[in-house]
């Protein structure tokens, strides 16, 4: 052999911190590759080298306490993070697991916007290999997911034992509900029970403290247990995997499904604060890979020249030292900043300019690339007017010229329709002008159009009307014409001060001419929308017992001004006012009338009834044994005019018994002979005399 031959020392040290660094202590475990060649003569790593290669290399390994997962389309761990990817798992065992670990598919989460979702199937779930040691004794697990499937009595979530043991934390089912318990095995069943359902995404958060051995589990972010893990079932040790939703040879077939939108290991205890801020983050997080994300601002800007702030936003807390940060600035100078920034910039020309971010982990070299546009205008627009003579009938011009910008250029006289002609005839009047470029940068002037003509028009002010009232338009004007546009909600569109109905807020336009000229006014008439009442919804109250009753408007922001009325008065305490209290002794309807500051009314009513009590209850257990006490499994209802069904179910889901009877109950019997002992499943559902479905189930206990 020509070539050096390599040997590997490990060096441990193990250090004691105060209590309040223990979640950033660890263990240092390294290895030292010493050479030699091939005769083996040593080729001289003092300890000088030692400690270099120390120097250079721990702070990457400490820099990294986070390895995320956020399924999409893949395994792969968060760029650029420097992790493991996830493996595929299959349940240990003969269980039927099929040769498709699961799926990709499109799924709505709960805060809303439409992703991709990694879908196990059943005995078939991940591997989290933690080859270098993230999740020891002190660590935090995240799970956001919905379990679709609960598989048989236990559904296994964790598992720290490499698949050697029934260790780990599991969905347990104590049957009688479709809900599930979550159990630390052997230790029992913690937090409340049963709880977890498969229509809910949960956010699960997993964290431990090495020094005390304390576990808390977070729902959300609300404390669901604690648990002291005082013979560390449930740590991580380097180079062991870690499975997720796999189960192991032990105890077979102990599997669920479910839909994953993320899973993250950290190396860290999480505080309450911790998962407060990963919980109100998590629709971001989960979808959303942060670590090269920046902003530009002002974009963008009309204004040249400028300059322009570039600011980091990303995940990495600075001075991000563990990281490269590229930054490319497509011929951008820049003014100052360095490394994650933030900066300040500038360019030398308007345009399209491409802002590029790239991350790189200095441990791995695992890089994430954002790209962003900037747009830089430096729009202008001059004038030109040539002046209209009423006398001739010539109307005046308007010349347009843009400077500057980026082409191509479109003009407008009115800010909405834009041309691509620059030249405009208008008659006299003042004219606000336009021209927007290919940035969609507008800049505006104002133009003075005059001609040789005493024509004048002015309206009256704005008004407002309620919906469905009418206000007069008026003019005080010198022409010898007139119209108005639009002409919708006018009675009389032809005479000079119509009345006005609109039915929306309308800005009524009159063009009043004398001679060849012609000058416009506007009135804008403002419709106050409908006033819409939102009453208390009708309700089932006590009896001479206070209730608490409630008026508001979306159209009403402010009750000063406003008037209630609720009408009948009786059984209220104040009718004049938006939340009176009722105290009734019979069934009333209550209407309330709402009249806003600018006369505007609406109305809405609410429907009270006295609770009369319905109700099915079926007995925890029963005894045919013939000796006339509890013989058979009936109903007791109230208030129930009929049955639409009564059913009861023996442990394998077979009816035993079935009934749309009232009065009707199961004997005990199953085809002909007595059934045997033990608990039964039973599900019943019945409408009261008023018309209400009363559903409920249960469990019975059959004493023969």
């Amino acid at each position: 052999m020509c070539g050096p031959v390599l040997f590997s020392v490990r060096f441990i040290k193990k250090e004691v911190v105060p209590h309040r660094f223990r979640s950033i202590s660890r263990n240092f475990d390294s290895q030292v590759l010493l050479t030699f060649d091939a005769q083996g003569n040593d080729m001289k790593w003092s300890a000088l080298h030692i400690l270099l290669f120390f120097l250079f290399h721990l702070p990457f390994a400490q820099a990294q306490n986070k390895h995320t997962y956020r399924f999409n389309n893949d395994l792969k761990v968060a760029q650029p993070e420097c992790g493991p990817d996830l493996s595929f798992a299959k349940a240990s065992g003969s269980c039927p697991a099929g040769t498709i670990p699961g799926i990709f598919a499109q799924e709505v989460l709960p805060c809303g916007g439409r992703r991709v979702i990694y879908h196990n199937n059943l005995n078939w779930g991940f591997m989290y290999p933690n080859s270098d040691g993230l999740v020891t004794e002190t660590y935090t697990i995240q799970l956001y997911l919905k379990v679709t499937d609960w598989g048989n009595e236990w559904a296994r979530i964790i598992d720290f034992s490499n698949g050697s043991s029934d260790n780990g934390i599991y969905f347990k089912n104590l049957g009688g509900t479709s809900e599930r318990c979550l159990d630390f095995y052997p230790n029992g069943i913690v937090g409340e029970c049963p709880f977890f359902n498969t229509s809910t995404y949960y956010l699960l958060t997993f964290t431990r403290d090495g020094a005390t051995g304390q576990m808390d589990v977070y729902v959300d972010n609300k404390l669901f247990a604690t648990y002291i893990d005082k013979d560390k079932n449930y740590v991580g040790k380097t180079g062991a995997p870690i499975y997720i939703f796999r189960d192991d040879n032990a105890q077979e077939c102990e599997s669920g499904e479910a839909n994953f939108a993320y899973l993250a290991f950290h190396n860290k205890y999480f505080s309450k604060t911790d998962v407060d801020k990963s919980f109100s983050e998590i629709c971001f997080e989960a979808t959303i890979n942060a670590y090269a994300d920046f902003s530009i601002a002002p974009n963008p800007t009309c204004e040249f020249p400028k300059n322009i702030e570039v600011k980091y936003t990303g995940s990495i807390p600075a001075p991000g030292t563990s990281y490269d940060f590229k930054w490319d600035w497509d011929g951008g100078t820049v003014v100052s900043g360095s490394g994650m920034g933030p900066y300040v910039l500038s360019w030398n020309s308007p345009g399209t300019k491409n802002v590029t971010l790239t991350v790189a982990n200095k441990a791995c070299g695992n890089s994430l690339y954002n790209r962003k546009q900037l747009i830089i205008s430096d729009l202008g627009l001059t004038t030109a007017v040539t002046l209209g003579n009423c006398s001739t009938g010539s109307n005046g011009t308007i010349t347009l010229t843009a400077t500057n910008g980026l082409t191509p250029f479109r003009y407008s006289i009115d800010s909405v329709n834009y041309q691509t002609s620059n030249i405009f005839q208008k008659p006299a009047g003042n004219y606000r002008v336009f021209v927007k470029d290919g940035n969609d940068c507008v800049v505006g002037n104002d133009v003075n159009l005059k001609f040789e003509s005493d024509i004048s028009v002015r309206t009256s002010g704005d008004t407002t009307i309620c919906e469905g009232q009418s206000a007069q338009l008026r003019v005080e004007n010198n022409g010898d014409s007139f119209s108005w546009s639009p002409q919708t909600g006018l009675n009389n569109p032809n005479s000079l001060e119509p009345v006005a109905t609109p039915t929306v807020t309308t800005q009524y336009v009159i063009t009043v001419g004398r001679g060849s000229c012609t000058q416009t006014d506007t009135i804008q008439v403002n419709v106050a929308p409908k006033i819409e009442v939102q009453v208390t919804p009708d309700a089932v109250i006590d009896y001479n017992v206070p209730f608490q009753l409630n008026a508001t408007s979306p159209q009403i922001g402010n009750h000063a001004g406003t008037t209630f009325l609720w009408t009948p008065a009786d059984g209220l305490n104040n009718a004049n006012i938006p939340s009176p209290i009722a105290v009734l002794q019979e069934d009333r309807s209550y209407t309330v009338n709402v009249t806003s500051e600018l006369g505007c009314t609406g109305s809405g009513e609410v429907n009270l009834f006295i609770k009369r009590q319905e109700n099915i209850i079926i007995p925890t257990a029963f005894s045919p044994n013939g000796d006339g006490r509890n013989e058979a499994l009936i109903p007791v209802v109230n208030g129930i005019e009929s049955i639409r069904f009564f059913r009861v179910y023996n442990r394998w889901g077979q009816v035993v018994f079935s009934t749309n009877q009232l009065n009707v109950g199961w004997d005990g019997t199953f085809k002909g002979t007595a059934a045997t002992s033990g608990t039964y499943i039973w599900e019943i559902e019945g409408v009261s005399t008023k018309g209400k479905v009363i559903s409920k189930k249960g469990a019975v206990m059959l004493l023969q």
